[in-house]
């Protein structure tokens, strides 16, 4: 299992890179070799074309669609600042905001990319496929794991010391979502998620 991390990120780097469906196929295909649920692995990969065919003609939110949308705060934490474009060098839209408590260490940070697009459909079912690959690895430092919370899977990692989480996403099959919170419990992280009010990316979409 120490090595599932390793080929994931290749699968993903591979997403966004090659524009060939068959190309990408053939390499993860290769990428996956040795990992004991290939066959798993495989399968979802080959929904990957649908996915890409679905998104890559649609129409992106704007920079400004998604600036409007982030909310000024999430519960106790206050926006502090926000980024939109950021992801621009890969040709797709995207909103940064960064969330804090006053007085505490507490502190939110989330990235929205909008998958439609040329591009940002190959990115969007490279982060589809890491919410479907079930694993889990644990040590003294961190817990990672694949988890569903409110019909959403994502990759959750957990870091012990310094009890920060991470989690990493696709929400509708479209939004590309990393949420990085510092000293927050994984419940904790997931509270604020739901005050993202996700559900509204999509409204605007259709």
């Amino acid at each position: 299992m120490k090595n599932i991390g390793k080929y994931v990120v290749l699968v993903v780097v591979l997403m966004v890179f090659e524009s060939c469906v068959g190309e990408v196929k053939e390499k993860l295909s290769k990428a996956t070799e040795g990992v004991s649920n290939v066959s798993a692995f495989v399968k979802e990969a080959r929904k990957v074309e649908g996915r890409i065919e679905k998104l890559k003609d649609a129409t992106p939110l704007t920079n400004e669609q998604l600036k409007d949308w982030l909310p000024p705060n999430l519960g106790d934490l206050e926006r502090t600042g926000f980024k939109v474009g950021q992801a621009g060098m890969y040709q797709v839209n995207s909103v940064e905001g960064t969330f804090k408590m006053l007085d505490s260490k507490k502190k939110l940070t989330i990235m929205i990319i909008d998958g439609a697009g040329p591009t940002g459909s190959m990115m969007a079912s490279g982060y589809g496929l890491l919410g479907n690959f079930e694993m889990e690895t644990e040590d003294e430092y961190q817990h990672q794991q694949t988890v569903e919370v409110n019909d959403i899977r994502a990759q959750q990692t957990y870091k012990k010391k310094s009890n920060d989480t991470q989690l990493i996403f696709a929400f509708a099959e479209r939004f590309l979502v990393t949420v990085n919170a510092n000293d927050m419990l994984p419940d904790e992280t997931w509270d604020m998620v739901d005050n993202l009010e996700l559900e509204q990316l999509t409204d605007m979409a259709e």
